[in-house]
C-alpha cells in the first residue's frame, strides 16, 4: 500500500498519490522538509491480513464499519519495497504484482453478488413467494444450474439466500424484470468510478438487451458484472449502516514541516442505497447464513454476518469470496476476502475472517 520511490523506477502506491506532499511543502515561506503522511491501516492488522492470504493470489479487506476508515487493504501476491531495485527482475517477473487485488483488480463476483439482487427482490415485494428449485433453470435453451446441480425444492427468500440458490435468484430476478436489478446495481454504484482519497474503483455491469438468460445469470453474478473486494465492502457496510454507504478513506492526516495539519480524513456518507428496514432484513438473513457456513462467534460471542461466493471463471477455477461484518447485531467491522483462480469454495476462506475478527475484538 505504501509503495515506492525511485529515481529508476519511479512511484507507486501512496508514495504516488501523496507525492507532492511527501516531496517538499506545498508553500514556499515553509522548510522545504515533505510534509508527514499519516494512514488510516492498522499496521498489525495489515501485516496479518497479509500473512494469511500470502500462499494464494487473493486480497483482504477490512473497514471500520462506523467511520468508513481502512484499516486493512492487503493484495498477494506483493514485493519488497526496500528491496525494489536489486529484486527488480524477479518482482517483475510476477503476474499482478503490481495490480492490487484489493482495489484494482475487479473480477467476477459470483454469489456475493446476491446481495445487491436481495436489496432488489425486498423492493419489488417479491419476497413472500416461494419458489420450486430443481436445481435448475432453461432459459431461452440455456441450462443454467446451481452450484454443484443441488435441487433444493420449495424456497422461501430466507432459506434461497442460506442455501445460495441460483434458481431462486435468476426466477426472482425474472419476475421483477432486468431494470429492476439494474437500478439495485446502480444504487451501489456498480459500473460507476468512484474516487477515493488514494484511487478510483472501476467496476463494470452489462445486461445487454435485457435477454432472459443474462439477467438470470446477472442475478447470481455470473453476468458481465466485474466488481474488487473494496467495493463489495463498501456494499456490506451498507448493508450494516442501515442503507448508508461511507466513503472510504485512507488519508488519515498530512502534518506539513511546521507542524501544522493541512489535511484530515473524515467520515463521509457517499450514498443512500436503500431504505434501513430493507438493509436490515438482509442483516437477518446474512446473520442466519454465517451460522449456517459455520462462523465461529468471535469476541464477546459476537456473531459474524456472511454471504459467500464461488464465481466459475470459465477456466476450471473459481473466484472464492467471503463478504462479512460482525459484531451481526450491531456491525463493527466489515471483512471481505477473495481467493482468485482456485478449486476451493467461498466457505474456505472463514478461518482468515475469523482471525482478523478476533485480533479486531482483542482491543
Amino acid at each position: 500500500m505504501v509503495g515506492y520511490w525511485s529515481i529508476k523506477y519511479g512511484t507507486y502506491g501512496v508514495e504516488n498519490t501523496m507525492d507532492d506532499v511527501l516531496v517538499h511543502s506545498a508553500s514556499p515561506e515553509e522548510d522545504k522538509r515533505g510534509a508527514d503522511v499519516s494512514l488510516t491501516l492498522d499496521s498489525r492488522l495489515q501485516k496479518k491480513a497479509y500473512e494469511l492470504i500470502s500462499d494464494f493470489t487473493g486480497s483482504a479487506v477490512v473497514l471500520n464499519a462506523k467511520t468508513g476508515e481502512i484499516l486493512a487493504l492487503a493484495s498477494s501476491p506483493s514485493f519488497n519495497a526496500n528491496a525494489l531495485e536489486e529484486d527488480w527482475e524477479q518482482i517483475n517477473s510476477q503476474e499482478g504484482v503490481f495490480y492490487s487485488n484489493a482495489y484494482q483488480n475487479p473480477v467476477v463476483p459470483g454469489s456475493v453478488f446476491k446481495l445487491v439482487t436481495s436489496k432488489a427482490i425486498l423492493e419489488a415485494g417479491i419476497d413472500d413467494e416461494e419458489v420450486l428449485d430443481e436445481g435448475r433453470l432453461v432459459i431461452n435453451g440455456q441450462t443454467i444450474r446451481n452450484y454443484g446441480g443441488t435441487a433444493h425444492g420449495m424456497m422461501s427468500f430466507e432459506e434461497g439466500f442460506i442455501k445460495s440458490s441460483n434458481v431462486y435468484f435468476m426466477d426472482r430476478a425474472l419476475e421483477m424484470g432486468g431494470q429492476a436489478l439494474k437500478e439495485a446495481a446502480d444504487s451501489f454504484l456498480i459500473g460507476q468510478d468512484i474516487p477515493l482519497d488514494f484511487a478510483t474503483l472501476t467496476s463494470s455491469f452489462q445486461l445487454g438487451d435485457y435477454e432472459d438468460n443474462v439477467v438470470a445469470a446477472t442475478a447470481f453474478g455470473q453476468g458481465e458484472t466485474l466488481i474488487t473486494p473494496l467495493h463489495m465492502a463498501m456494499i456490506a457496510q451498507s448493508i450494516a449502516g442501515d442503507g448508508e454507504m461511507l466513503k472510504p478513506y485512507l488519508i488519515w492526516s498530512v502534518v506539513n514541516a511546521k507542524g501544522k495539519t493541512t489535511r484530515e480524513g473524515k467520515t463521509e456518507v457517499l450514498t443512500k442505497t436503500m431504505e434501513k428496514d430493507i438493509a436490515r432484513r438482509i442483516r437477518d438473513v446474512m446473520t442466519k447464513a454465517g451460522e449456517s457456513y459455520g462462523l465461529e462467534t468471535v469476541g464477546d460471542g459476537y456473531e459474524i454476518a456472511a454471504k459467500t461466493g464461488t464465481a466459475e471463471r470459465g477456466d476450471g477455477y473459481n473466484n472464492a469470496w467471503l463478504v462479512t461484518f460482525a459484531p451481526a447485531d450491531d456491525p463493527q467491522y466489515v471483512i471481505v476476502l477473495n481467493h482468485l483462480k482456485t478449486k476451493e469454495i467461498g466457505k474456505s476462506l472463514a478461518p482468515i475472517a475469523e482471525e482478523l475478527y478476533e485480533m479486531l475484538f482483542e482491543k
